[in-house]
């Protein structure tokens, strides 16, 4: 057995064996596989595709690299395949935690136009997301819910494959975005993995059709290994809530969890979390404060403070010298705009500013008068905030006509 037979093989179209697979994976974590096969490899499944079986057997060879969590009681995980505005984790996460359920997340950083869970927490004061799996185990026991980045003991060669994809075009492809998720989720140990699938602009899944192939994939594979899979495909042709920017989107959640939160924002992490338990209580602990309270106890646990969010930025109004109805909030471009900021990455040594960032003071289907501020930028350079508007300008366009709201949840798997 050899790698360039494997990547013939696959390069014309057949299916590859388990024992082909772990071959493949292994020798590439031992270094033995160089980065250009490995690029190869990823080509040739992107564009030939890989089976359900194939992704099975990947998956399996990853999760053979690295430790597999083991848990005393059962732990909830949940994921969102990446949005813009979208701090759902940093509101479900503690909420599912006051209702009495165990939750253990590992979280990524942004990637792209997309914010990052890591990044939104070390927004926070103080907030120590790298913490050893010892002391994520205990706080998750005691408290009923921590949020810690990746480590290199859990599936360590999916960072390389995924390093891989970034730059080689072979991100968008079903088979190899499932694989990349379920490891990671399996490798938790969690026994209900809950995905928030986004569709729209700002997602990674454009249509509609795309986003239920991957749900289909999640859900069916996540089974094969014992999981219980929960999902909810929801809606990411404009952003999430109001804002977007590491720090603009702590203060909102927290705002959430004290029950005073956007409506769209409320809704989402109140269906996410019905789809294990009873979406009356988990209304109920938005508004009582119990969510909020299990959120500063995390916060704790893991070093941080919230006793002062105040974002340290200039603020610049933007409106258009017309009126109507607006009928396009491109999420896509507003993530590029709030990235352009300095609050995403172009290379992975960039710094990130956790004060800048976009409010929105309207939403598609809302009137705007002439004049009007449609939106605020927190920013800390000027010629960053010159990019940013040429950005936003082309996100933003209005109809004199009234124009329908957008559907927030498409589908629920419960």
């Amino acid at each position: 057995m050899n790698p360039i037979d494997i990547i013939i093989k696959k390069r014309d179209g057949n299916v590859l064996s388990k024992e082909e697979i772990e071959f493949f994976i292994d020798r590439f974590y031992k270094k033995e596989i160089r980065d250009y096969q490995m690029s190869a490899w990823l080509m040739a499944s992107f564009i030939r595709g890989l089976s359900k079986e194939e992704v099975k057997h990947f998956i399996s060879a990853i999760l053979r690299t690295g430790k597999i969590l083991e848990w005393d009681f059962q732990v909830i995980d949940k994921h969102s395949t990446g949005g813009v505005g979208d701090k759902l984790s940093l509101i479900v996460v503690p909420l599912l935690a006051s209702l009495g359920f165990k939750v253990a997340k590992l979280s990524g950083r942004g990637l792209g136009h997309t914010g990052g869970t890591i990044d939104k927490l070390e927004a926070i004061p103080g907030f120590k997301t790298n913490i050893s799996l010892k002391k994520f185990k205990k706080i998750v026991e005691r408290i009923g819910c921590s949020i810690i980045s990746q480590t290199e003991e859990l599936v360590p060669v999916e960072k390389d494959i995924y390093s891989l994809r970034d730059v080689t075009g072979t991100v968008d492809s079903i088979p190899l975005i499932a694989s990349s998720i379920l490891s990671k989720k399996i490798a938790g140990g969690a026994k209900t993995i809950i995905f928030d699938v986004k569709v729209g602009s700002g997602a990674f899944m454009k249509d509609i059709k795309d986003a239920k192939e991957l749900t289909s994939w999640l859900i069916e594979i996540g089974n094969s290994f014992g999981k219980e899979v929960k999902a909810v495909i929801s809606d990411m042709e404009q952003p999430l809530g109001f804002a977007v920017g590491n720090l603009l989107e702590v203060i909102e959640a927290i705002e959430t969890l004290k029950g005073k939160g956007p409506r769209d924002l409320e809704e989402l992490a109140i269906e996410v979390v019905g789809t294990l338990t009873s979406k009356d209580l988990a209304g109920e602990s938005l508004k009582n404060g119990d969510a909020f309270k299990k959120f500063t106890e995390m916060v704790d646990a893991q070093g941080g403070n919230i006793t002062e969010l105040t974002p340290l930025a200039s603020v610049y109004k933007f409106s258009i010298q017309e009126s109507g109805y607006i009928e396009r909030l491109d999420a896509y471009l507003i993530g590029e705009a709030v990235r352009v900021l300095g609050a995403g990455r172009y290379k992975k040594e960039d710094t990130i500013d956790p004060n800048v960032g976009i409010v929105l003071k309207k939403k598609i289907g809302d009137f705007v008068e002439t004049g009007e501020i449609i939106l605020e930028i927190y920013y800390n350079s000027e010629n960053k905030l010159k990019d940013s508007i040429e950005l936003i300008k082309k996100a933003i366009s209005l109809n004199k006509n009234e124009v329908k709201r957008r559907p927030l949840i498409y589908s629920v798997y419960s």
